[in-house]
C-alpha cells in the first residue's frame, strides 16, 4: 500500500496492479480498498488498476475538522488523478463510488475515457435510508442512528463485528459472500481515532450525494450504467438516475445485490471489458 497526501493533512491508501490502459476502482460507502480484492485478479489481465481507500475510510486517517461530502471526496480523487498524470482512464464506481465516477468525471472529462456506475447510492432522503431497506437489523440500527440528542452517537458506537456481518449480508443475494473475515477487516476501522464522527458524517451528506441536478447535469464521457437485480433501490428511482444521467437504458446483473464487485466480479468485468473495448 502507498499514501497519497490530501489537503486536510491526512492521507488515502493506494495500490497498483497490473499492466495496461488505467482504470480507477472506487468502492461503497463504509467499505475499504479490500473490497476490490475479488475483482482485481479478473481485471488485472486487461487493465493497470488504481485502487483507492475514499477519503477518511479502511485504514486512511481521519480529520474532525473535514466534511466528507460528495464535493470534498470528488476534489481529493481529481486531484489524485491529476498528481498520477493519469489520462485515458477508466472509472467503475460502486453506490457512492458511481455517484463520485460521474462527478469527477464533470471536472476532468478530458482525461476520462468512460465511466461505470454500479448501484449508485443517490436515492437517500434522510440519513442512511438505502442501507436501511437490507434487513430488519440494518432498518432498526440506522433508525436509531439518525435520532438527535446523543441518541444516534450511542447507537452507532455499537457497531461490532456480528452487527456488521448481518447489515452486509442485507446487500447481497449470495449471503455466503459475507465472509467473518471480510467483516473483520472492516470492523478494523472501529479503532480508528474519530471512526463514528466520520461514519455519520458521510451519511448525514446524504443530500450531496442524491443531488441529480447538480451530480448528473452536462456530463459528456460515455456512461454505463448498472444495477444489482437486489439492489437497494426501487425501479423508479433506478429509471429516474437513468433518466438524470441522459441514458435510455440500464444494465442489470442477475440475482446479485448492492456489493456486486463483491458478490459477483466475473460478470462486473465482463461489463467493463465488452463496453471499453
Amino acid at each position: 500500500m502507498d499514501k497519497f497526501q490530501i489537503n486536510d493533512g491526512t492521507f488515502i491508501r493506494y495500490k497498483i496492479d497490473g499492466e495496461g490502459p488505467p482504470l480507477l476502482l472506487l468502492h461503497t460507502i463504509r467499505n475499504r480498498i479490500e473490497y476490490f480484492d475479488n475483482l482485481i485478479p479478473y481485471l488485472i489481465k486487461y487493465y493497470k488498476i488504481y485502487s483507492i481507500d475514499l477519503p477518511g475510510h479502511g485504514d486512511s486517517p481521519i480529520n474532525k475538522k473535514t466534511n466528507y461530502d460528495q464535493q470534498f471526496m470528488t476534489d481529493i480523487i481529481c486531484s489524485f488523478i491529476e498528481n498520477k498524470k493519469l489520462t485515458n482512464l477508466t472509472i467503475a464506481g460502486e453506490s457512492i463510488g458511481a455517484v463520485l465516477a460521474a462527478t469527477i468525471s464533470k471536472i476532468l472529462p478530458e482525461k476520462i475515457r468512460k465511466i461505470y456506475c454500479f448501484n449508485p447510492y443517490d436515492y437517500d432522503k434522510k440519513f442512511a435510508e438505502g442501507v436501511s431497506r437490507g434487513n430488519l437489523m440494518s432498518k432498526f440500527l440506522f433508525f436509531h442512528m439518525r435520532l438527535p440528542f446523543g441518541i444516534g452517537y450511542f447507537f452507532s458506537k455499537l457497531e461490532c463485528i456480528p452487527i456488521l456481518w448481518i447489515i452486509f449480508r442485507g446487500g447481497v443475494y449470495n449471503k455466503k459472500v459475507i465472509t467473518f473475515g471480510y467483516i473483520k477487516k472492516l470492523c478494523k476501522s472501529l479503532k480508528k481515532k474519530y471512526f463514528t464522527f466520520h461514519e455519520r458524517n458521510v451519511f448525514n451528506n446524504f443530500k450531496s450525494w442524491s443531488n441529480h441536478a447538480e451530480n448528473y447535469k452536462n456530463i459528456t464521457v460515455p456512461i454505463s450504467l448498472i444495477y444489482g437485480q437486489y439492489d437497494w433501490s426501487k425501479e423508479e428511482e433506478r429509471k429516474k438516475t437513468m433518466i438524470s444521467l441522459g441514458l435510455k437504458s440500464f444494465e442489470t446483473l442477475i440475482n446479485t445485490g448492492h456489493f456486486s464487485f463483491l458478490e459477483n466480479p466475473i460478470e462486473v468485468t465482463n461489463i467493463i471489458k465488452k463496453n471499453t473495448r
